[in-house]
């Protein structure tokens, strides 16, 4: 089948798509909105608000570049599909995407290093520092991204030796190809970084979470503390951060190394599971925010 069949697969598979993409449009939209509502409000922010927020909007523009993406692919001819604008979507897509994983990271180490109980030195030493520390990470993290990124952004987007931007990308293709591998080695350093950390904060939070509960149920408390009820509904969010976070990342590599076809059923299949990560985190975090929480059911009028 090519990538303009009409049969009812490519129409289901383009409908999950889209509709992924509304879901996490939504979703972010929602915790921008309430987050910034209080930011001006209460002239301040929680360094956890903070990361919230920062991860929420880089999403937003994630999905909103996405879906943009997606409608110029379905719309543009073959020639066309290699313009500037489709270029300008992808590194727009690449830099938010790389925004929304630091923020992901370290709103996973700021949860670990406040929840989690460890006698070691280092963890004893940013446990009152981390509040300080998780705002200059970000940005840290962010600008030394943006900096490695930005040289070979400019050499994708203009012709060799060239930096005018707004020169359309070549008809020869293979011209391209070192700035494109080097922005995907690029892009495939800091995401395995990004993955590492939020891989080791989450295991800590979820060993100090399960050694926790389990010495209330050796204390007795195990079935009617509401401790333990908390703490086995952490576990489950974590556990569920983790999964689809490793799903986002195994799409993410099998994209970027461009070995399947665009529209082809197993890229689209891709497409859906890359989308699943940002619209399944962003309601899992609305879920088990009580301020947002409160807020959605208000808004959807639930009690």
């Amino acid at each position: 089948m090519d990538c303009n069949s009409t049969s009812s697969f490519y129409i289901l598979m383009w409908s999950i798509t889209i509709i992924g993409d509304i879901v996490a449009l939504l979703a972010n939209g929602f915790i921008t909105v309430v987050q910034g509502h209080q930011w001006l409000q209460k002239r301040k922010i929680l360094p956890c608000d903070f990361l919230l927020i920062n991860l929420s909007t880089s999403r937003f523009m994630m999905q909103l570049s996405s879906f943009v993406g997606h409608i110029l692919y379905s719309i543009s001819t073959e020639r066309n599909r290699l313009s500037y604008k489709n270029a300008y979507v992808r590194i727009l897509w690449t830099f938010m995407n790389l925004a929304s994983l630091w923020s992901a990271t370290w709103l996973s180490v700021f949860y670990c290093v406040k929840v989690a109980n460890f006698t070691n030195y280092l963890f004893l030493w940013l446990k009152p520092r981390i509040n300080m520390l998780v705002p200059r990470l970000l940005g840290l993290s962010i600008v030394i991204s943006s900096i490695f990124c930005v040289p070979s952004v400019i050499e994708y987007l203009g012709q060799k030796g060239g930096s005018n931007f707004t020169v359309i990308l070549p008809v020869n293709v293979s011209q391209n190809e070192p700035y494109k591998k080097r922005l995907f080695h690029i892009q495939m350093t800091y995401t395995s970084i990004n993955v590492c950390i939020s891989i080791i904060a989450s295991t800590l939070l979820l060993a100090s979470l399960w050694k926790h509960t389990r010495n209330l149920k050796k204390s007795g408390l195990g079935g009617k503390d509401l401790s333990t009820q908390v703490h086995m509904n952490v576990i489950i969010v974590v556990l569920s951060y983790v999964f689809f976070y490793l799903v986002f990342f195994s799409a993410l590599i099998i994209a970027i190394m461009n070995v399947l076809k665009p529209c082809c059923p197993e890229f689209l299949i891709l497409d859906i599971l890359a989308t699943s990560f940002p619209s399944t985190h962003s309601i899992i975090l609305i879920l088990t925010n009580p301020k947002l929480k409160e807020m959605a059911a208000r808004i959807l009028n639930i009690r």
